[in-house]
């Protein structure tokens, strides 16, 4: 009974720290949303600080966890990679507004360096950064693109996306995932031929050469015209000034 009292309390404690935020949420607010009398709560948890607590570094062991479980040997990158969001997906469906919790609250995110909370997200952070890694040291993933920008940005995004669609989130996770995965590993480009990916190559880091290229292609701009053009131009006013003095010569004449 216990145990099962102290999850209903993180339940409806989690709901209202997400949905009011945990300065704005009472041990009362969440004793009537249990059912119990306030001074009852504390028999389960020290504070609401405790309840705060609990509810993130029960959500990120969980996380971990899951990461650990992507850990198949011969697997690529990409099947890592993806695998990790679908196990963040299932992480989020089963810990309700734990992920809001900790986005909206600045201390958990500060907390000191050998907190329980600080060291579970650096392990979190790891899984994605050892995915990434060894996708580049194996010549799957480019390796002109900075891999720590890709991890947060691709990180960032699987979060956000939980946050945004957290009412259809069970629903979606499917289609969210591949969403997710296809437009960081494969990018918004359409398809080339018969579904194939496009010939195009993708872009890589700019060549001297591409530089001075564009560099003549500038220089060689003037206004918004073309060279070409003020070559033409140029031609005309000569003509038109010889003109001109054949004219006068003939009026003098």
């Amino acid at each position: 009974m216990t145990s099962g009292r102290r999850e209903e309390i993180l339940f409806h404690a989690a709901k209202l720290f997400g949905a009011r935020g945990v300065a704005a949420t009472t041990v009362r607010d969440i004793a009537d949303e249990v059912g119990i009398l306030s001074g009852s709560l504390y028999h389960y948890f020290g504070s609401k600080d405790a309840i705060v607590f609990e509810i993130v570094t029960a959500f990120l062991g969980d996380l971990n966890e899951r990461y650990s479980s992507t850990l198949v040997p011969g697997q690529t990158a990409r099947e890592r990679l993806d695998h990790m969001v679908a196990v963040s997906f299932e992480a989020a469906a089963d810990h309700p507004f734990a992920t809001e919790i900790y986005q909206n609250e600045g201390a958990l995110s500060s907390q000191p360096e050998d907190s329980a909370i600080s060291t579970a997200v650096r392990r979190a952070h790891g899984y994605w950064a050892a995915a990434i890694e060894e996708g580049v040291e194996s010549g799957e993933l480019r390796g002109d693109i900075d891999p720590q920008h890709f991890h947060r940005m691709l990180r960032e995004s699987v979060w956000s996306t939980v946050r945004f669609n957290r009412a259809s989130l069970a629903r979606d996770a499917e289609r969210l995932r591949h969403d997710l995965i296809a437009v960081f590993l494969d990018g918004f480009a359409a398809a080339g031929p018969a579904g194939s990916v496009s010939a195009k190559p993708s872009p890589g880091p700019v060549r001297q050469a591409e530089l001075a290229e564009r560099a003549a292609a500038s220089s060689s701009t003037e206004g918004g015209v073309d060279a070409s053009e003020f070559a033409d131009l140029r031609r005309d006013v000569r003509d038109l000034k010889a003109a001109i003095r054949e004219l006068r010569l003939l009026q003098g004449n």
